[in-house]
């Protein structure tokens, strides 16, 4: 959390150099929650892109009826599995299993990835065997839920572009406020605006981070928990918030 330490001006000569130190200190959770962002946006902007790509790919795969379960081919756990089941299973591995950060993120088996990801009995048409042909029923289902799939990764991205944007404006808003400063002292003629200006970015940050989607989760304090919980802190722009008001006096941090 933000450092109790007070940064102070021994001379002229340390001001310029203070106010870049101050500047740092206060600014670094904003930078470093963008990066974390774009690393994220790009692994989900990627799996959405698989996902779409192993839709294609299921698309153009042929169906049997449930009276002819097609041709077998290799066995699962001593049953035969349908060569329609066996291009799909590969279909999965080549996309959605394909993506860079795959063994990095998940790195969990097929079938248990393919439940969480789209449920247990897409899960278990993946897993073939001769009771589990690939029947159009079974087709539509699992085209439906990659599609949802698909759509939730699209909102998500959208949302993560939303946390880009209040990241930005957040730092644009405290850098110039902190262009005002020689140091961490705030004149006593400008404490109540300056106080104020702090407040209205908590409040702005607050506001946006209760209209943040987040899928299957509950709000947006959700998401900055999934985005930035192994930092040394949650909330980037309250934190900076929090740092730069202890640098210059009093000043109460809301609650998230």
């Amino acid at each position: 959390m933000a450092s109790n330490t007070k940064i102070m001006v021994e001379t002229d000569e340390t001001t310029a150099s203070v106010a870049a130190v101050l500047r740092g200190h206060v600014l670094s959770p904003v930078s470093t929650a963008r990066d974390v962002l774009e690393v994220e946006k790009a692994e989900i902007a990627a799996e959405r892109e698989a996902f779409e790509k192993f839709r294609d790919r299921v698309a153009g795969i042929e169906t049997v009826s449930t009276r002819h379960t097609g041709p077998a081919t290799r066995s699962y756990a001593g049953q035969p599995r349908s060569r329609a089941v066996e291009r799909v299973r590969s279909a999965f591995r080549e996309t959605v299993m394909s993506v860079d950060h795959y063994d990095r993120t998940y790195g969990e088996p097929m079938i248990e990835h393919a439940a969480a990801e789209l449920s247990p009995d897409v899960a278990a048409g993946l897993q073939g065997g001769a009771g589990t042909p690939f029947t159009d029923a079974y087709k539509n289902m699992l085209v439906g839920a990659v599609s949802e799939t698909v759509e939730q990764r699209d909102r998500f991205v959208r949302t993560l572009e939303a946390e880009g944007e209040s990241l930005d404006r957040a730092e644009a808003e405290l850098a110039e406020i902190l262009a005002t400063l020689d140091g961490p002292r705030v004149p006593e003629y400008h404490r109540e605006e300056f106080d104020r200006q702090l407040s209205s970015i908590a409040d702005r940050r607050q506001e946006t981070i209760r209209t943040h989607h987040f899928p299957s989760r509950v709000d947006g304090h959700d998401l900055c928990q999934y985005l930035y919980d192994d930092r040394e802190w949650t909330y980037p722009v309250l934190t900076a918030v929090t740092r730069l008001s202890e640098q210059t006096g009093e000043y109460e941090r809301p609650d998230p």
